[in-house]
């Protein structure tokens, strides 16, 4: 089945949908976790979900199936899974939906670019490391090396940010990059929804590293400036 929205209507159940969709109710957690809710009685109407391929839900597409060599660090699939490798941030949020500066405070790391990258809001501003999880501080210093070693690096123009707590564009779930787990690269001509110019070698060596890029989604959701430590999300 290809890649879909669904509305929740008044008397549905996650269960249901599940049902509906995949034929398999059992694909209800993962269902919930892809699109970042921990409780799967807890859905509102009105709110939109996202129906991927079980196995875009279940992280196992032909893209997310390289296997990193040496790796120190799995990548996550689903939120659970997040959440487990990477801190849950949600006791951290106010009633109003705002973060406690704590929760950065718990997680915040540093990475280390081989040359300066224009800001793509601020292209005067160049910047040559970014806050990122400590986790991945060292990850991130390794695939843009790994770039520049490949002579690519002319592919990055400008660096379109890593932190940022918020829902993700176009939805009501929480984005990777509220864990500090992605980055966006040259954001204006890859915009959602669009086929990007990326440099497919760029997207090769992020894959090598453990990296979900956005531009294997489909339709209103697809997003060739994006890259995502993490799968089923």
């Amino acid at each position: 089945m290809p890649a879909t929205r669904y509305t929740i209507q008044p008397g549905d159940t996650l269960t249901e949908i599940a049902t509906r969709f995949y034929k398999d109710a059992k694909v209800v957690r993962s269902l919930a976790g892809y699109n970042g809710l921990q409780n799967i009685d807890l859905i509102v109407v009105g709110h939109t979900l996202e129906i991927p391929t079980r196995a875009e839900l279940e992280g196992r597409t032909k893209a997310d199936k390289i296997i990193v060599k040496n790796a120190a660090l799995k990548t996550p699939n689903g939120l659970d899974e997040i959440i487990s490798t990477f801190g849950d941030p949600f006791p951290f949020m106010k009633g109003d939906g705002r973060i406690s500066s704590d929760w950065w405070k718990s997680i915040a790391g540093s990475a280390t670019l081989p040359r300066p990258v224009p800001l793509s809001w601020a292209p005067g501003q160049k910047v040559t490391s970014f806050g990122c999880h400590k986790k991945l501080s060292g990850v991130f210093t390794d695939v843009f090396a790994a770039i520049e070693d490949k002579g690519l690096w002319g592919g990055i123009r400008t660096f379109g940010g890593c932190y940022n707590f918020r829902v993700k564009r176009g939805g009501n779930r929480l984005s990777t990059h509220s864990w500090a787990i992605a980055v966006d690269i040259n954001p204006g001509t890859n915009q959602m929804g669009t086929a990007g110019d990326l440099d497919p070698q760029i997207v090769a060596v992020f894959r090598e590293h453990g990296f979900k890029w956005g531009g294997d989604w489909t339709g209103k959701g697809k997003d060739p400036m994006h890259f995502q430590f993490c799968t089923g999300y």
